[in-house]
């Protein structure tokens, strides 16, 4: 049962009271009599004797009416100031303003309809013509709510995405002394649930859910918000304990269509009643990417550390141009050791933030982060030019160029014209393709048509390509045979398995496949004398790693590289 009859009338949309309600806002009295005495037999009335009293009446009452009867020439608050005001309300602007006016004046008429009023009646009053227009006004403004508002989703009866938005905003304004909270809740693996047992069953879990869901919700909001997730909007002394949420989550499972059905849950609490709604669903969902990989846990909180998470997160984003701007970021270069003569032979180039006191803000705050939201494109190109120049400055001094690769990204990969730009970047700065290798992770390069066309490209402009991180992901032959790539980077969780034998013989074989495939092999991460010796008996080709050099700045580079 819901708590009282209000709240189940909110969440009923487009259930009208028997009598729609009209606020008439007239400052002459006799005219608010004779239009209340006229109007009360068939609508509730409120009456407003001034622009700010009616702004007032229509605050409070802006769910229920259907209609305002508005006058222009009022003291306090006239009907242009009135509507300017209402205007600034997203909520106050969706009831009709029909203005009431003795003036013949066309100015005011436009200038009432530019501030968003539908009509006009004249005064003195025909009472059929009024009549007819707010019964005209208010069928328009149902058939818009109608099919606007009142969404439901087709499979399962409860809310859309849309319609949720909508309603949840007038949830909490309804009760602003009330705490409200949230729960996103995200079926596990539902792609492989469709194929395993049918679309039919996928449907019958979704109504199973959503039933479920209403049926629990005491009180508050139900939504289908993704074609595999709810959205649940509660308030006041819902019980949201770990403990109860728990045994919710057990039991449904236990009664679910298909056996050990996964169901993620992300929990917002005591929710920000300033923020957007489409702003606390995130939240929501930010819990439950926490949990995201790890199967022992379905629940999740959103914390106090994800929301500093968060705002530093959205900090970081406001820096990136005046950061870019300020060239706080730089390239450190690692250096590649050849394996047999302990030469620098190369470098990976890594970006780096430096602030302007000297600190630096960790890659692991900012890439991912970039990475998810595209600023990482931008970044690639920086960095891919700053190692352009720096290869251009070596050149001009007269130094012997040395490869130093560049990272990029999976979604600058598939970003339009980006091997034309950099094409263009290599030829202002007069320097070799062979000099900047271009590396690209397996995982970015896996099962993609559109990547045989793009390292194609960078191969026939005249880049090297190199397969970073191999062995961190789900590594493919298929990619290493049908892809251009010359060289290959075994990655460094596979170096630390090298002292073990079955690690050791994986490592092996790997440098066995690239040597056969025609490729180099760098090994990533090394870190010990024990894995250099090793990796020299298995005739790896280059080594790179904490045991022969840090990243450096590119002083130091330049430095260790003469010394080298």
């Amino acid at each position: 049962m819901r708590k009282d009859s209000d709240n189940a009338k909110l969440l009923e949309p487009g259930e009208l009271p028997s009598k729609r309600k009209v606020l008439v806002v007239e400052d002459n009295e006799l005219n608010r009599d004779i239009l209340s005495s006229f109007l009360e037999e068939k609508f509730d009335v409120f009456l407003a004797e001034n622009g700010e009293e009616g702004l007032e009446l229509l605050s409070e009452h802006y769910r229920e009416l259907s209609v305002v009867l508005l006058d222009i020439c009022m003291p306090v608050c006239d009907g242009f100031e009135f509507l300017r005001r209402r205007n600034t309300d997203k909520f106050l602007s969706t009831i009709p303003v029909i203005v009431m006016t003795g003036s013949n004046s066309k100015d005011a008429e436009l200038q009432c309809l530019d501030l968003g009023a539908v009509d006009f009646i004249p005064k003195p009053y025909n009472f059929k013509l009024v009549m007819g227009r707010i019964n005209s006004v208010i069928k328009l403004r149902e058939s818009v709510m109608a099919l606007t508002a009142v969404e439901h989703d087709e499979l399962t009866g409860v809310y859309t995405r849309q319609a949720f938005f909508y309603h949840a905003k007038s949830f909490l304004k309804t009760r602003p002394g009330e705490r409200f909270h949230l729960v996103i809740a995200d079926i596990r693996d539902f792609k492989l649930i469709n194929s395993s047992y049918g679309e039919k069953v996928g449907d019958e879990i979704l109504c199973y859910l959503a039933g479920a869901y209403t049926k629990m919700l005491k009180t508050g909001l139900v939504s289908r918000y993704g074609s595999d997730q709810f959205v649940c909007m509660t308030c006041d002394d819902c019980d949201l304990s770990l403990e109860t949420v728990t045994k919710i989550e057990e039991e449904i499972a236990e009664h679910a269509p298909v056996p050990n059905l996964m169901v993620k849950y992300g929990v917002y609490q005591d929710i920000d009643k300033s923020l957007p709604v489409s702003v606390i669903c995130d939240r929501g969902f930010m819990a439950i990417r926490s949990i995201r990989d790890n199967y022992e846990c379905n629940i999740a909180y959103y914390t106090e550390k994800m929301k500093q998470k968060q705002m530093q997160d959205r900090l970081l984003e406001n820096r990136f141009e005046s950061a870019i701007k300020n060239k706080e970021f730089v390239a450190y270069f690692q250096p590649k050791y050849d394996v047999k003569t302990e030469r620098i032979t190369g470098a990976e180039s890594l970006v780096r933030w430096i602030n302007q006191d000297g600190s630096m803000v960790m890659p692991g705050d900012f890439i991912p982060l970039y990475e998810k939201d595209g600023l990482i494109v931008k970044l690639d190109e920086y960095i891919f030019r700053y190692v352009c120049e720096f290869q251009r400055e070596l050149m001009e001094k007269g130094q012997e160029l040395i490869p130093i690769s560049v990272n990029l990204s999976r979604t600058s990969i598939h970003h339009s014209d980006i091997v034309e730009r950099y094409m263009k970047i290599v030829e202002e700065n007069g320097i070799p393709f062979s000099c900047v290798p271009v590396e690209l992770t397996e995982t970015a390069t896996l099962n993609n048509v559109m990547i045989r066309d793009f390292t194609e490209k960078l191969v026939n402009a005249g880049f090297a390509l190199h397969m970073d991180d191999f062995g961190s992901g789900y590594s493919s032959l298929i990619t290493l045979s049908e892809l251009p790539f010359n060289t290959l980077k075994i990655d460094k969780s596979l170096i630390d398995c090298i002292h073990q034998q079955k690690g050791r013989m994986v490592v092996q074989q790997v440098i066995i496949l690239a040597h056969g495939l025609g490729m180099k092999v760098v090994a990533e991460g090394v870190e010990t004398a024990d894995q250099v010796e090793l990796l020299k008996e298995m005739e790896c080709d280059n080594i790179q790693g904490f045991y022969y050099s840090r990243p450096l700045p590119k002083a130091e580079f330049v430095k260790k590289s003469e010394e080298n």
